[in-house]
């Protein structure tokens, strides 16, 4: 019976009569290593659970450019990151009731419950909404809405 015994990159044989030699293994070509995708960097949470497209689909930014301009306040951009975030706080409202539940990255939040038309008018009669919206330091939001529910992200 032969023993086999493997040390790292070699390996030997014992146990062999005398003057039988073991076998050499066939030499192949060394293989490629095969590229994997980098892992993926850890978050503040959970993946969003629906993805809004690329984009505002409301026309909230638009809105709330004109909005700020009024005020004399600089534009805002969209972030679909912000939008993803609150398509997610959306998913537990619809489940918990109106609320903020999860904000992600965002320092400012308005979460409503209405019409697409409505949320507009419930957030600027709102003191503490107003300053969401109108709040000088904020570069970037993001809205979504599901069913009744709506969230406003910024930062």
């Amino acid at each position: 019976m032969n023993t086999v015994i493997a040390l790292g990159l070699s390996t030997v044989v014992l146990g062999l009569p005398l003057g039988v030699r073991a076998q050499q293994p066939a030499i192949r070509p060394a293989q490629q290593p095969v590229a994997r995708p980098p892992a993926p960097v850890a978050n503040q949470g959970p993946p969003p659970a629906r993805m809004v497209p690329a984009g505002d689909p409301y026309g909230f930014t638009a809105w709330l450019n004109s909005t700020r301009a009024r005020y004399g306040l600089p534009p805002v951009g969209y972030d679909p990151n912000l939008s993803n975030w609150a398509a997610v706080n959306n998913g537990q409202q619809q489940s918990r009731g109106l609320g903020h539940f999860v904000m992600g990255p965002a320092r400012r939040q308005n979460a409503a419950m209405g019409h697409a038309a409505s949320i507009r008018g419930q957030w600027m009669a709102s003191p503490a909404h107003r300053a969401a919206l109108l709040d000088p330091t904020i570069r970037w939001i993001g809205i979504a809405g599901l069913g009744a529910y709506w969230t406003f992200n910024a930062y």
